[in-house]
């Protein structure tokens, strides 16, 4: 009985394994093509904005000296999400 148990798991793993593969499924997708990175940058954007501390041109890179302004900031999510209704 225990070894019939053995040999039905070691037959799903085997399956299970040939079925996933290496097809390229990951947990965590490839981060996508240069533009795709640098819109989700603009958009979540890490660095301090000026109009919440000092300004202090050091912290940000040559990029994003000029950051998006507060309105435009505001209306990002809902104007990519209009479903949400916000």
């Amino acid at each position: 009985m225990l070894k019939t148990s053995i040999q039905a798991l070691a037959l799903v793993s085997i399956f299970t394994a040939t079925q996933l593969g290496c097809r390229g499924h990951r947990l965590f997708p490839p981060p996508g093509p240069m533009n795709q990175q640098q819109a989700r940058a603009v958009i979540h954007d890490p660095y301090p904005l000026d109009d919440i501390a000092p300004t202090d041109k050091a912290n940000r890179p040559p990029g994003y000296q000029k950051p998006l302004p507060e309105p435009v900031r505001n209306r990002l999510i809902p104007d990519a999400m209009p479903w949400l209704g916000r």
